[in-house]
């Protein structure tokens, strides 16, 4: 009877060696899968893809027993992990911020914080009239050091505001209008601008700077562009271009939503 206990016990033990091996290797999958996704569209990449042909030549280089090859990338592989930080540092820390970001524990309810048919109403007549906008609407990330580059407003969000604000040559039409907590709280504010593939020629200042911001933090960002009246929305630091006037409201619903906030469901 004592074997047989002694037998069972070490089975579990087995059994949970397995498993927690199992969930480190998932994990850790995970974890390389969405950093990738997340520098896909940064110049970051080829550098990424540089450093794992280096590993690739390392490894084979140590199976063929390749000693002069292999003395090569030791010495290099030895200033790499600095190389690699100088050089990744603005994609690290934007990594590291959308991944502290990210809402693994969310609640049930959808947070409709501002006038949302105001909001979408002024975009659709901007987007009709061809007037340029970019429009930040904050969520987890506090913008507040981006408000107080511009002008500080602290108004409720009303359609007449907004597209009065972004009228060509008016004094506050030139920058993003930023709204938190379903307020506007400022207009006429800077915004880090992108360097991502994403960007296309057809892509103005305005798109540069709404992706800029989305990359760095989680905003919500809406464009409208004053060339080819066209909506396009920025989040997780994805570019979505040619939004239809059907789906805006949809597509801010979902995105404000936490349960959905981080999700890529969208491929327009």
């Amino acid at each position: 009877m004592e074997h047989l206990f002694t037998d069972i016990f070490n089975m579990s033990a087995s059994f949970w060696d397995y498993f927690r091996n199992v969930v480190d290797i998932l994990i850790v999958a995970y974890i390389f899968y969405w950093s990738y996704n997340f520098l896909l569209n940064t110049k970051a990449i080829q550098l990424l893809k540089g450093v794992i042909v280096i590993f690739i030549v390392a490894v084979i280089s140590g199976l063929l027993k390749l000693e002069t090859l292999s003395w090569l990338i030791k010495n290099i592989t030895s200033y790499l992990v600095i190389t690699v930080i100088i050089l990744f540092q603005p994609e690290l820390r934007r990594l590291i911020t959308r991944f502290g970001q990210k809402n693994w524990l969310v609640n049930d309810s959808v947070k409709e914080s501002f006038q949302l048919d105001e909001l979408v109403n002024a975009v659709f007549a901007m987007a009709e009239e061809k007037v340029g906008s970019l429009i930040v609407i904050e969520r987890n990330t506090g913008l507040r050091s981006f408000v107080e580059s511009g002008v500080v407003v602290d108004s409720g969000i009303s359609e007449e505001l907004i597209r009065t604000i972004f009228f060509p040559l008016t004094p506050l039409h030139d920058g993003a209008l930023i709204i938190q907590e379903g307020r506007i709280a400022g207009a006429a504010c800077y915004l880090p601008l992108s360097d991502s593939k994403q960007i296309q020629k057809q892509h103005g200042a305005r798109h540069r700077a709404g992706l800029g911001i989305a990359e760095d933090t989680d905003a919500l960002v809406i464009v409208t562009s004053e060339e080819r009246g066209e909506i396009s929305i920025m989040v997780n630091g994805k570019l979505l271009s040619g939004i239809k006037n059907s789906d805006l409201k949809n597509m801010i619903l979902f995105f404000m939503n936490p349960k959905t906030a981080y999700e890529e469901t969208y491929n327009i």
